[in-house]
């Protein structure tokens, strides 16, 4: 168990479940930010051989590994000797199971007190893998949507087999026009058969960067709003979850526990670092006045000066965009980098 107090934020990590609170002065205020970052996106390569049509880092075989003394670089980076370290880092690719290091990697993480979690398109396991995430790992997730290489069936197979090993994982799936169908076939219950041997699918919404177009974006309000209404009253047995970018639409259209989901953290209690050791509030940034390399600045020095304008710049744009909300105070508005991703944009103000 880990715990952070400082003035004005409170955090409180159980690693052995994952479970995580953070309060302010007392439980009814939200702190502005973390001291320090309580979790790392960490890109160990740009390198995959699976070619997805929506990645948004155009990984290929081309691509480049982190080594293993960058990885250690990094982890040194992220412990402060005032705060801590971090509390969990997510790794990620390209395919972080093809990089050469990979079982080095997640048990580093655990020597310096770190929970590694991956995702992973699920297709690269292997004895020795299986038993470093049983053994270090604190989660997985399979990303899937059905444009993949990748069935149904097949999909259950995989976890069925994480299953038999002692490993439960999620499915992280992509929520884009093409993909809502399936998506609401998902909390229709229609699917409960082939992902019952999964904990819990998180749905992600679709980013238009890297190799993934635009017009797979969510454009319609009558798609959109008929998801968010199974939001409200699904049908399946599955637990589930959305990610950051998600927030805001749920914030103002759903019944969904306030309590229970947080607006985007990027940049104010975490934060990403790629292969090339740069660091951005998010892996998303397309903006190159936020990125900052770890050869040129300590991260104590990103996270504590040069990402402020970055914040500054969050909040202004919320002020601008989100005047008239009666969700604001509880949101940090649409996202910084990318107009396709408002989604208050396509409901009404009114409850759905």
């Amino acid at each position: 168990m880990i715990r952070k107090h400082f003035e004005g934020y409170n955090f409180l990590g159980v690693q052995e479940t994952g479970v995580t609170f953070r309060w302010g002065k007392n439980f009814h205020e939200n702190p502005y930010m973390a001291p320090w970052p309580e979790l790392a996106d960490i890109s160990i390569s740009n390198y995959c051989t699976n070619g997805c049509s929506y990645c948004y880092r155009e990984s290929s075989e081309n691509g480049k590994f982190m080594s293993l003394d960058e990885y250690k670089f990094v982890l040194e980076q992220l412990t402060s000797k005032e705060y801590g370290s971090v509390f969990q880092i997510a790794i990620g690719g390209g395919e972080p199971l093809l990089h050469p290091d990979f079982n080095q990697i997640i048990q580093l993480t655990r020597k310096y007190g770190i929970i590694p979690n991956y995702t992973t398109s699920g297709k690269f396991f292997n004895k020795e893998n299986i038993q470093t995430t049983r053994e270090f790992c604190g989660a997985v997730a399979i990303s899937w949507d059905p444009y993949r290489d990748l069935s149904i069936e097949e999909l259950s197979d995989i976890g069925l087999y994480l299953l038999k090993n002692g490993i439960g994982a999620n499915i992280h799936y992509v929520f884009s026009e093409q993909t809502a169908e399936t998506a609401a076939e998902i909390l229709n219950g229609t699917h409960d058969d082939q992902l019952q041997n999964f904990n819990s699918i998180i749905f992600l919404t679709y980013k238009p960067t890297g190799r993934a177009k635009k017009s797979a974006t969510i454009k319609s309000d009558k798609t959109l709003k008929s998801f968010l209404k199974l939001v409200d009253n699904p049908i399946t047995n599955l637990k589930m979850g959305f990610d950051a970018c998600f927030v805001p639409v749920l914030f103002r259209t759903t019944d969904v526990d306030i309590d229970f989901i947080d607006s985007c953290e990027c940049g104010f209690f975490s934060v990403y670092i790629n292969e090339d050791l740069d660091v951005t509030p998010c892996s998303f940034c397309n903006e190159n006045k936020f990125v900052y390399n770890l050869e040129k600045f300590s991260f104590e020095h990103i996270w504590k000066h040069k990402f402020s304008g970055y914040r500054d710049f969050v909040t202004e744009n919320s002020e601008i965009d989100c005047l008239n909300c009666e969700k604001k105070s509880m949101c940090r508005g649409k996202c910084p980098f990318f107009n396709e991703l408002f989604l208050c944009n396509l409901v009404s103000k009114k409850k759905l």
